[in-house]
């Protein structure tokens, strides 16, 4: 499909990739991984044709589609409805559905056998390119992604970014290209949107390459991971996790072999040095010489990234109870977020709010915080000592600092060893910790926030998307570090493997109020599959009231059946009929169930509901069955 051959890449004076080799075969699904600046989002502009090679060669098919989703796009405006734009995706069906519509208008006043041959042949073509189809899978997608029927219509420059990237990738989806190119995709998604494009990527019958730098994300879309290190790409079979184990086995391997390639060389060199001037051993050394210098050297190349140990201390304890919100409400104009709830965080306690975005865990700790205005109370503990970082804490910033300088005015405790310890957490290294704060990008100073925010030894740490400018390794050291700390945390964040390392309570905000779970995510998310299925019950019919005839007998008249048999037999029929109907409704949301993310990504959940849709239907067929025997006995009567 595409092949990348003994390729190097110079960018600001520095190789990023020097005589690699990268080969995409059709149907991989591959997972694009490194640290931070090791030049993934470069390596996909280069497979695009966006950058050109100096050295090395790119080969592809002629007829390869490609498609680019990367952090560009949000720059891009456009003044034409969501839809439109989604739907221009597929500029093939456009062009094609314009002139199927032209041609309509003119056969209404100008009839000719051209223009209907023309007509056919254009929509038996339209067909084969699956434009009867084309709308309802783009709605379908953009449904998924979040964009409800009142969104579509909008033009697409009102939206944020983050709603335009969610656009762009739909219409990349919905071009369904050979190869897919995704640069962070999940960045602006909320959790059940993750999950639904999860899903959708499952299905997904061309070939993909995604950077990401959620773990969880990969596990569920991949079957292959390239790693970008030391300037050289290494392949590996399987998901993420898989990926994990088999490096780990590859550098166990490779560190056994260069220790007894060591031990074999000094014994060589030993043996050289102890017989290098006896004449009767001139030839066995010269040999061993000759042979050192054609030996293949093994070489451990050092980790990109050092081990960092960091800790979030707390300058004091705080009483049990950090916050209390009692009869709590909240609303944007019609918009209702809450509405008279309460809810305690108690010391020690590491809670995630977890949701969909526009449902207001972001508000809800802008409350907490005391920024955001609000009716009811909300009131911190004895000793509590917050730290809140959010996006706007970027404007906080003195500019005319240096990073190690502005990070040094959170607390003159620290040494400058320690501040450049923190500062490796959040991926600046080296010369880079003299840069000044004027020059960093959003996503630099946003990393340099939430430093200054984590060391200020509060004992409430509040934080709204805490890894979004992260790498898995920065990732990684900060769910650890929050692990250890001492103090309580309440956190807004979209990465699972986060959450699930992090947090020992689950917060949502369901009809006005502020739910809580007990227990880790993992285990909120098993109890909220069951949940889900436990709320769709199956329909029991009433007992069927039996209308004896009798078979055998002469056709059935009329004066047969008293006036109140009659009149119970056309009741019974309604009962009948409206007891159907609601099992049929039933079981449409039983297979909209099916369809959804929280039970078809779990096989035993899964069979719960297809138990409870076959069943539904043997009722169904018991009541049709009776319905049926009922009419007859009616008709009868009518004759």
């Amino acid at each position: 499909m595409l092949a990348l051959v003994d390729f190097s890449f110079e960018f600001a004076g520095r190789y990023l990739y020097k005589n690699a080799g990268w080969h995409i075969k059709p149907s991989e699904k591959i997972g694009l991984v490194g640290l931070n600046g090791t030049g993934k989002s470069t390596l996909l502009r280069v497979v695009a044709g966006e950058f050109d090679l100096r050295e090395g060669s790119l080969s592809k098919s002629s007829s390869l589609k490609m498609g680019f989703l990367n952090q560009d796009l949000l720059s891009l405006e456009f003044h034409e409805s969501v839809r439109d734009v989604v739907m221009a995706g597929r500029d093939d069906l456009v062009i094609i559905d314009t002139e199927i519509n032209q041609l309509l208008h003119e056969l209404e006043t100008e009839y000719d056998d051209k223009r209907i041959n023309r007509l056919t042949d254009l929509q038996d073509q339209f067909g084969q390119l699956g434009g009867y189809d084309w709308q309802s899978q783009g709605d379908k997608i953009l449904e998924g992604l979040g964009f409800t029927t009142e969104m579509l219509e909008k033009p697409l420059k009102e939206f944020s970014g983050g709603w335009r990237m969610r656009a762009m990738l739909g219409r990349l989806l919905l071009q369904a290209p050979d190869l897919l190119l995704l640069d962070e995709p999940t960045n602006h998604l909320d959790l059940p949107t993750i999950e639904w494009l999860e899903n959708y990527l499952s299905d997904y019958q061309g070939t993909y390459v995604i950077v990401s730098h959620d773990r969880f994300f990969l596990d569920k879309t991949v079957n292959r991971i390239a790693e970008v290190a030391h300037q050289q790409l290494y392949h590996y079979k399987g998901n993420f996790s898989d990926y994990l184990d088999q490096k780990d086995e590859r550098d166990e391997m490779l560190q056994r072999r260069f220790e007894n390639q060591q031990t074999y060389i000094k014994q060589q060199m030993q043996f050289i040095s102890r017989f290098r001037y006896k004449a009767s051993k001139s030839t066995a050394v010269q040999s061993r010489v000759k042979m050192l210098n054609k030996i293949d050297r093994i070489e451990l190349k050092d980790k990109e990234r050092g081990d960092f140990d960091i800790k979030f201390n707390i300058r004091v304890n705080p009483g049990k109870q950090i916050v209390d919100m009692d009869g709590v409400s909240k609303s944007y104009g019609d918009l209702h977020i809450l509405h008279d709830t309460r809810g305690q965080i108690m010391r020690g306690d590491k809670i995630a709010i977890v949701g969909a975005n526009g449902k207001g865990k972001s508000t809800l700790l802008r409350m907490m915080h005391g920024s955001e205005p609000h009716e009811g109370n909300v009131e911190l503990g004895w000793n509590v000592e917050s730290a809140f970082f959010a996006q706007h804490q970027l404007e906080a910033l003195n500019l005319k600092n240096d990073l190690l300088n502005e990070l040094g005015t959170v607390s003159a405790e620290y040494t400058e060893k320690e501040l450049r310890t923190v500062l490796g957490c959040f991926l600046f290294t080296g010369q880079e910790v003299f840069k000044k704060v004027k020059v960093l990008s959003g996503g630099e100073k946003s990393r340099l926030a939430l430093a200054k925010t984590l060391i200020t030894q509060s004992n409430f740490l509040l934080l709204d998307e805490p890894t979004n400018h992260l790498d898995m390794f920065s990732t990684s050291v900060l769910a650890e570090a929050l692990e250890n700390y001492q103090g309580t945390i309440i956190f807004v964040s979209h990465d699972r493997t986060f959450i699930s390392r992090v947090a020992n309570k689950i917060w949502w905000i369901e009809n006005g109020k502020i739910k809580e779970y007990l227990g880790t995510f993992d285990e909120f998310n098993e109890w909220n599959s069951n949940r889900i299925v436990e709320n769709i019950p199956i329909v029991k019919a009433a007992p069927v009231h039996k209308v004896e005839i009798k078979v055998g007998e002469p056709t059935l008249k009329k004066s047969t059946l008293s006036k109140n048999q009659i009149q119970r037999l056309e009741q019974d029929m309604e009962k009948y009929e409206s007891e159907i109907k609601e099992i049929e409704i039933r079981n449409n949301k039983l297979t909209d169930l099916m369809q959804s993310v929280e039970v078809s990504s779990n096989s035993e959940k899964l069979m719960e509901v297809m138990d409870a849709h076959k069943a539904n239907l043997e009722l169904m067929i018991q009541l049709q069955a009776k319905y049926d025997e009922t009419m007859e006995a009616w008709l009868l009567s009518q004759e």
